[in-house]
């Protein structure tokens, strides 16, 4: 409304910052890209260095969306991301490897689950996933035993680490501002905005303003919105850590140059313990998965049950076996859903009908998290 007395009009309140993250792994950084041409912009993150936590401790694979419910956030964000990182690797010089993947059936039950996901994979626009003749399989990968496979070619391996920089000199270009060593410690609303309270490694606690705050914390997702005010627990988006473990095999005489996969767990609590080759040719096997008893980010691991892995692992690649098979890494998964719970979607909400207007928050995003990115950056602008 126009208005010419003096009386009438409102100075509006002024922010140090448009967008403030929390939270620079893979999807906070792609998030900085997305908003730092548009406004101020901060990203926070605890860690010295970007892609500290999840976003450094996965397979690295661009998943092609083929497991996922229809409709569903991991299925569409999946889909979208994956063409994303194809184009960005093209045009910017990303690490990018289109190997395709392989899911291996081992007998007859396993060959009806293929049957279901293939017709899954069509409804969430995954139209080029495949059957493979036995032939085919054999002479693309002539290790592997399976009763039946499918393929999907737009299945591949990202260098995480160069799509997450990436992402960091795009939203530095745009003058983003970022703040390592550097921990949320409360967030209070105000008439219009935030304030954020920041502690330092130096001990040194600095308050700053934010028009727009978009938790991107991974594991600790759910902390940020409980300090924000929301009843995490009464929501249902408390958190709950399931670790697995990656391995390598040495001295074994068998090449893999396809991902390969098992039939998943039902549950879809993982995608089985899969075979992946990295970007310089090296192959892995993983993960296992099991629920933490306490949250801890330990990303150690040890050699504990390899006869269980090696049995996984022989029952689509007979060549393997618990000589030579060690782990080699780690990684923690913020799941939603807590042992023995079906698996859950994305929570990715702003949330104004809560009393935080503004306040947009990504929680539980593990895979197809890191193929995903890109796409969930755009749904936030969407629903800002």
């Amino acid at each position: 409304m126009d208005c010419l007395d003096e009386k009438c009009y409102i100075r509006p309140m002024t922010y140090d910052y448009d967008y403030t993250i929390i939270g620079a792994g893979v999807v906070g950084l792609a998030a900085a890209a997305e908003f730092a041409p548009r406004g101020l912009t901060l990203l926070i993150e605890k860690e010295w260095k970007f892609g500290q936590g999840i976003s450094s401790h996965n397979s690295e694979v661009v998943h092609a969306g083929i497991y996922y419910p229809p409709g569903s956030l991991k299925a569409r964000l999946c889909v979208e991301g994956n063409r994303i990182i194809r184009e960005l690797a093209r045009e910017h010089g990303i690490g990018y490897a289109p190997l395709g993947k392989y899911i291996v059936a081992t007998n007859e039950q396993e060959t009806a689950y293929l049957t279901w996901l293939k017709g899954n994979a069509a409804q969430n626009g995954v139209t080029d996933v495949r059957w493979v003749e036995p032939d085919e399989l054999h002479e693309q990968e002539p290790d592997v035993r399976a009763h039946s496979a499918l393929f999907s070619p737009t299945s591949g391996i990202v260098d995480s680490h160069s799509l997450m920089s990436h992402f960091k000199t795009q939203a530095e270009l745009a003058g983003a501002d970022f703040a390592f060593n550097s921990r949320v410690e409360g967030i209070n609303k105000q008439t219009s905005g935030y304030t954020l309270a920041i502690l330092d490694s130096n001990g040194e606690k600095t308050a700053i303003t934010a028009r727009t705050v978009i938790n991107c914390a991974g594991l600790y997702s759910d902390e940020i919105a409980a300090m924000a005010g929301l009843d995490v627990r009464a929501l249902g988006l408390d958190l709950h850590w399931a670790k697995g473990y990656y391995y390598t095999v040495e001295g074994a005489k068998f090449r893999i140059r396809h991902l390969v996969y098992p039939v998943p767990d039902p549950n879809m609590k993982s995608l089985g313990v899969h075979a992946t080759v990295d970007i310089a040719g090296g192959v892995r096997f993983g993960p296992t998965a099991f629920y933490l008893d306490r949250r801890e980010e330990d990303y150690s691991f040890s050699d504990e049950n390899l006869s269980a892995v090696a049995e996984a692992i022989s029952r689509y690649l007979p060549g393997v076996a618990v000589d030579g098979l060690s782990a080699m890494m780690s990684g923690i998964r913020p799941k939603l859903s807590a042992s023995g719970e079906p698996a859950r979607d994305f929570y990715i909400r702003e949330e104004s009908d809560r009393g935080l207007p503004g306040f947009v928050n990504l929680i539980g995003i593990e895979s197809p998290g890191l193929t995903a990115a890109p796409a969930i950056a755009k749904m936030i602008d969407q629903l800002l």
